[in-house]
Order: C-alpha cells, then structure tokens, then sequence
C-alpha cells in the first residue's frame, strides 16, 4: 500500500479484515500527513458533484484575474491537457451522471462511518446536518433551485428564510437573505479519522512504514515486480497506488497514465467559544465552509490547481479568513489558531481513479478524489479490497477505471 492518507488507511482496514497481509508505506512520519489532515471533514451528499461542471467553467472565467478567487489555477504548459480534458468533461450531462455516482458513494460511506463509529472509533463523528447560508438573493435562488432538484433526488431538506437560517445560527450576520438544511449531512475530525481507522488495521495486522518514499519500479511481464523505495526494494502481490496528488508521478514511474492534478486548499482554524456555529455551514456566496470541531472551529476553502506546489499564499489566505469575518461577525477581532494547505488529487472528470490498470495486473489504484477523498473513504477502501482480492465490486467500477484516460503525446515512459 503506498500511502497512508485517508484512501490508504481506509484500504488497508478493509484488506486486514478479509485477511491480507498489509504494508503501508507512507512518506511522512505518521497517518494523514498530507491532504487527508486538514480538509473540512464533512460528508455531504448534497454538494457531492465533481469538480468538471458547466459552472466551474463559467466561474473559473469569471474569477481568471481575481487573486482571491475561489477557484484559479497557475498556468503552466503542464496544466494545458489537463484543463482540455477538463474542459471536455464539463457538460451538463456527464456532471449529471457524474454527481449521481458521487451521490452513491458518498451515502454508502455514510453508512460505513456510522459502522465505524459505532464499532469504537473516535474521530468525533456527528450528524447534525449542514446549513447553506446566502447573503446575496441571487445566490439564495440558486440555492433554492439545488434544493429542489435535491429533493427530487431523494435528499431530505429545509428551504429557510433569514430569519429561520438565523434562528438556527444565531452567529450568522444580519445581512443573510437565507439558507438550506440538509438535516442527513455529517462531520468529524479528518486527520482522526485517518488515525483512528490506520488504528484498527495495524491492530489487525498491518504494518506501517513511515519516513518511506517510493523512488521506481520494476517490471516484468506485464506486473509490477519490485517496488524501489529510499528504505530499500519491496515486492509485494499487488500493489495499491494511494499517493494523492502525487500519484501521477509515481504511476508515470511504472510506465502508467494517470492525469491527477494537485488542487491547493486551505483552511484556518479559530478557537472555539460559546456562541459559535454548533452545526456545520456553507458561506455560498464566498464557497467556504464552517466546520465545529472539539475545541476549534476550521474554516476552508479555495482551489488553486498548483502542481505539487504547496507553498502558502496569503492572499488566499486572507479570503477566507474576510469570508468567515463576514458572515460570522462574533469572529472579527479574533486571532487565528492555525493555517493548513494540502493539494486535493484532482482528476479532470471529477472522478475518482479506483481499479486495477489495464497495464499492470497485479497494480490497483485508488486516487483522484478531490474534495471527497475523506467522505468516500470507507467505500473506497471497500471497493479497493474487492478488486485486489478478485471479489465482485459494490459498485460498477467502470466510471472509475484507470485505463479511461490517454496521454496527449504518445505513451508513457516504461518502467525498468
């Protein structure tokens, strides 16, 4: 198992428990060192949509030259199939089928992690729903519309006017025209999560590798037949490909195509007193979310398609801390306890990448998640069990293969 973030911890988990034995080979020196930590850690169904979406093409031109935007990306000639591919994917009808998918994973994994908090594992679960709030009316009729077209769907929810979306959040500023509750909504602690769940697979036999980085790969006929490390060469079965972001690179080691682009997030933390926000909230207008944890409360947002670039850009920063400010008064004045960035592995469709390549039997990948690597953890892990022990996968994994995708430029360099 290469990686030790949400995806490969999760995965671990589930191959314990059918009987697998495990090696997680994580670069940092603990579970979740990179992206899996700091997300919002909350599980939505109704903001399940990928990330190729007719609107994130309209807003991603509108926002092009803003340097606070919600989105923005760092041109560079790298990024130019990427965004093509994404481009091409951004139709009404694939972001349908898209969100529609999503949907089923994510509610699966809902129901896992209530198993998985139920069974003992602490990482602060709740279910307490999800407040949308708007501060704009054009803004609050979209909402309106989402909430709609979710209901259609089969997501219970609650369209508010301002005064029932302040009854809710009595922190929310005078200036919210109103809101949405999604009363089926979760939330926990992210990198406890990833702790907690890594926890239980080395208690079921795992092992855990850390300060381990994957250098290259071997091949012959047709597998993968050693994997180089800085801690020396491994050979394994099979080998599950869970790096994150920096799956493209190590899979383009092994002579496979992978498009995952590194899309930077943040988030800010607050202390937290009485008074604050008690359920989580999406500040809409701004597409930063608010999110209760033991003792703090996290605020994130953005997307920066950066590369594996993480450096920290204050103006971004500073967005999201203008963005809570607004619409959360009370927090005005008060200092902030934490700043965080990690690259989201983003794929061009908005789908993740679960499966085994078409080039290399005995290599199953499980990345590109985006925005829903934690939320779909546990299914994931469950669906990367099945395909490495030969069993018939929950879902169709078709959407996901990793053999969808082909390099612009000829074929990737092979491996040794």
């Amino acid at each position: 198992m290469i990686g030790g973030g949400a995806i490969g911890a999760a995965s671990a988990l589930e191959l314990t428990r059918r009987g697998a034995q495990v090696t997680i080979l994580e670069r940092g020196p603990e579970f979740a060192w990179a992206c899996s930590a700091g997300n919002a850690g909350i599980i939505t169904m109704s903001h399940a949509e990928p990330l190729s979406t007719p609107a994130a093409i309209r807003d991603g031109l509108r926002w092009l030259f803003r340097l606070d935007s919600p989105l923005a990306l760092r041109p560079r000639p790298a990024l130019v199939p990427w965004l093509a591919r994404f481009a091409l994917a951004s139709t009404h009808q694939r972001a349908e089928q898209g969100t529609r998918i999503l949907r089923e994973l994510t509610l699966a994994s809902l129901r896992m992690h209530e198993a998985l908090s139920a069974a003992g594992l602490d990482y602060a679960l709740e279910k307490r729903g999800l407040l949308n709030a708007y501060a704009t009316e054009e803004a609050l009729e979209a909402g309106r519309h989402e909430a709609r077209k979710n209901e259609e769907a089969g997501l219970a929810n609650e369209i508010l006017d301002a005064d029932e979306t302040r009854a809710m959040v009595p922190a929310l500023a005078a200036s919210i025209k109103g809101g949405t509750y999604y009363p089926d909504e979760a939330h926990c602690e992210p990198r406890q999560f990833v702790h907690e769940v890594g926890r239980v697979a080395i208690e079921g036999g795992a092992e855990l590798r850390t300060g381990i980085e994957v250098i290259g790969f071997t091949r012959r006929s047709g597998r993968v037949a050693s994997v180089e490390t800085t801690g020396g060469r491994l050979e394994a079965e099979t080998i599950v490909l869970a790096a994150g972001a920096w799956t493209s690179r190590l899979a383009k080691q092994a002579g496979v195509f992978v498009p995952i682009e590194g899309g930077k997030g943040y988030h800010v933390e607050f202390e937290r007193i009485a008074g604050d926000p008690e359920i989580p909230l999406g500040l809409m207008d701004s597409h930063v979310a608010l999110t209760p944890l033991p003792g703090r409360m996290r605020i994130a947002g953005t997307l920066e398609l950066a590369g594996l670039d993480d450096s920290v850009d204050h103006v971004r920063v500073n967005a999201i801390v203008r963005a809570a400010q607004q619409a959360l008064p009370g927090l005005a004045g008060r200092p902030v306890t934490h700043v965080w960035r990690g690259l989201r592995p983003c794929t061009p469709d908005g789908l993740p990448i679960i499966g085994r390549s078409a080039a290399l039997e005995n290599l199953v990948i499980a990345a590109g998640h985006g925005m829903w690597g934690m939320q779909t953890a546990p299914v994931t892990g469950r669906l990367v069990s099945q395909a490495v022990l030969g069993e018939q996968p929950d879902f169709d994994l078709s959407p996901f293969r990793p053999d969808r995708f082909r390099p612009v430029f000829g074929s990737v360099a092979a491996a040794r």
